[in-house]
């Protein structure tokens, strides 16, 4: 598995060498249409690496990069300084997500900020390819406080898939500092054991005058039989079981995000 994992990440710096090349010819304004080919080239097989690793913060971006390099091949939008300078600031933070993944980190606070910053970023030069106003539809933000790194990940590819950021915890001390610190729109808490840490993040949310109606879904082991009265104790909207149903998951996510 070691082996596995060294020929991906391998690939990953091949990719990375070759994406920065392409992107210093950009920068330097002596470029042809197979450097701008080979920057998509790049960023496609680095998607799929990332992908089977479950880096899904680097499969979502990359594939918004993606879209936003259809545009400029087309001749729609120019490769301009602007851009340039966030395809490069992109590679640099999968060089960053990469690394902590090689160190075997998965939770990390920067990297997930930055990934929202960058969401924004390429939303922006998206909608201004397609013409349309200059006006940034805000991306809807989950949290994920779940002490396994399984259910937290699973949770975060299908949100990151459906077009959401996912941010992840692992504990509910941690999972309340995110909520008082991001803009959460959703939140998935485990309320197995400790239960008692779990129903105080969910007391910290219903009692602070500006976090109050967070939504809050109860993730729950198929052993949990009092979650109807703490449901109800907390103004829970939804409960999941654990394993996480992947058609439930979603239909809570139409139903509690789309029009909120």
């Amino acid at each position: 598995m070691e082996i596995e994992q060294n020929i991906f990440f391998d690939e990953f710096k091949n990719k990375l060498i070759s994406l920065e090349n392409s992107l210093i010819n950009i920068k330097n304004g002596n470029y042809t249409k197979e450097d701008i080919n080979e920057v998509f080239r790049a960023i496609h097989t680095i998607k799929g690496t990332a992908d089977l690793l479950g880096m899904f913060d680097v499969v979502a971006l990359s594939h918004k990069a993606e879209d936003l390099l259809e545009y400029i091949r087309n001749g729609k939008i120019e490769f301009d300084a602007e851009l340039c300078k966030l395809y490069i600031e992109l590679k640099e933070f999968i060089s960053l997500v990469v690394t902590n993944v090689s160190q075997g980190i998965f939770d990390d606070t920067s990297v997930e900020k930055l990934f929202i910053e960058f969401e924004k970023e390429f939303n922006y030069h998206i909608n201004a390819a397609e013409n349309a106003v200059y006006e940034y539809v805000e991306v809807k933000t989950i949290l994920v406080v779940e002490d396994s790194a399984l259910i937290r990940y699973m949770i975060k590819k299908i949100g990151t898939d459906e077009g959401y950021n996912v941010l992840t915890s692992n504990d509910p001390i941690d999972g309340w500092e995110k909520v008082q610190g991001n803009a959460i729109d959703l939140l998935f808490c485990d309320f197995s054991c400790p239960r008692e840490e779990a129903l105080e993040l969910a007391n910290n949310i219903r009692t602070d005058y500006n976090k109050k109606d967070l939504p809050i879904v109860m993730l729950l082991n198929n052993d949990d039989n009092e979650y109807k009265s703490i449901g109800r104790k907390i103004l829970a909207k939804a409960w999941l079981r654990k394993p996480i149903d992947e058609s439930q998951l979603k239909l809570i996510l139409k139903k509690l995000l789309a029009t909120k």
